[in-house]
């Protein structure tokens, strides 16, 4: 893509006249087009812009969620989803422009330089991640509520899509030893409220930008289901942590936190249907470096935890 039409594009959201003065792949792209773009704008005031390429096309090769799990790519959702996030404050990039036309999906956004939780040994960044999850739940399920209320969107009912429990096949008698449990952890989630969830909130998926900002990236995965999922991920790898300091400090940051038992039954079920998913992907297929487990060992010791 030229600079000319990145420049129109970011027109739309920044000063005119815009020049592109430099460009540099991204090496955080994972399913999707990813670049910095050095950008003046108006009176020469320069910044860096993160330009996001969800044209379906664009797709990359070896795509780590739409493809790897048989999902058809949709830009629209985390286009949208930005829409969702600008002005609740919850630390994730600022919104600077988009495009959604035929044969173009682009997201330009803030560039937020920090370290990938997944690096950071702070056990404060952990919790302070796992309290601004409670937070983000609870803000980004009024405001799609109260858009869907709204007689001026009448599609918003439907949005974000539902998040669809993984579908299993006994491929061997490992997993079907799963099939009691995971049903148990089915029928329990699906009791569960649904409020808006990141869908894929893993430690890769989050940054730690100076003292105090959390700032979450990639919601490609957007949707509507249970909270508990987004903390499954974000605890993967310590699913057996002692006192579960990340998961405790999710419950107390809750408006009305929950009975500890009860939240601890319901996340052993997300974490079962977390596992399961990356289980049910295409024989062949391998998760992208930060996402690789023995999913199916995971799943076997959370499974002794499900009441079936």
């Amino acid at each position: 893509m030229n600079d000319t039409a990145l420049a129109e594009a970011l027109a739309g959201g920044l000063p005119a006249p815009v020049r592109i003065l430099a460009r540099r792949d991204s090496p955080y792209a994972s399913s999707f087009p990813l670049a910095e773009l050095d950008v003046e704008a108006g009176d020469g005031a320069r910044m860096t812009v993160v330009w996001k390429d969800l044209t379906p096309g664009a797709l990359l090769p070896g795509a780590r969620a739409a493809r790897a799990l048989g999902e058809k790519p949709d830009p629209a959702l985390e286009l949208r989803a930005y829409e969702l996030l600008d002005g609740l404050d919850l630390g994730t990039p600022r919104l600077i422009a988009s495009v959604d036309e035929p044969g173009r999906a682009w997201l330009f956004l803030e560039a937020v330089r920090g370290a990938r939780l997944e690096h950071v040994g702070d056990p404060g960044a952990w919790e302070a991640t796992a309290r601004w999850l409670a937070r983000a739940h609870a803000a980004l399920t009024a405001r799609a509520d109260t858009l869907a209320a709204s007689p001026a969107e009448p599609a918003a009912s439907a949005w974000p899509p539902p998040w669809e429990p993984p579908d299993l096949d006994a491929r061997d008698a490992r997993t079907a030893a799963l099939a009691p449990a995971l049903a148990a952890a089915r029928a329990r989630l699906a009791a569960a409220p649904a409020v808006v969830i990141h869908g894929e909130l893993f430690p890769a998926n989050v940054l730690i930008a100076g003292d105090t900002r959390v700032c979450v990236l990639d919601w490609e995965t957007i949707a509507r289901g249970p909270a508990l999922l987004d903390l499954a991920t974000l605890t993967a790898g310590a699913w057996e942590d002692a006192g579960e300091p990340l998961a405790e400090a999710y419950r107390c940051a809750l408006p009305d936190p929950p009975p500890r038992d009860a939240f601890y039954e319901d996340l052993a079920a997300a974490r079962l249907l977390t596992a399961a998913r990356w289980l049910a992907a295409p024989a062949g297929w391998r998760p992208p470096p930060e996402q690789v487990r023995d999913w199916l060992r995971d799943a076997e010791a959370i499974a002794g935890r499900i009441a079936t």
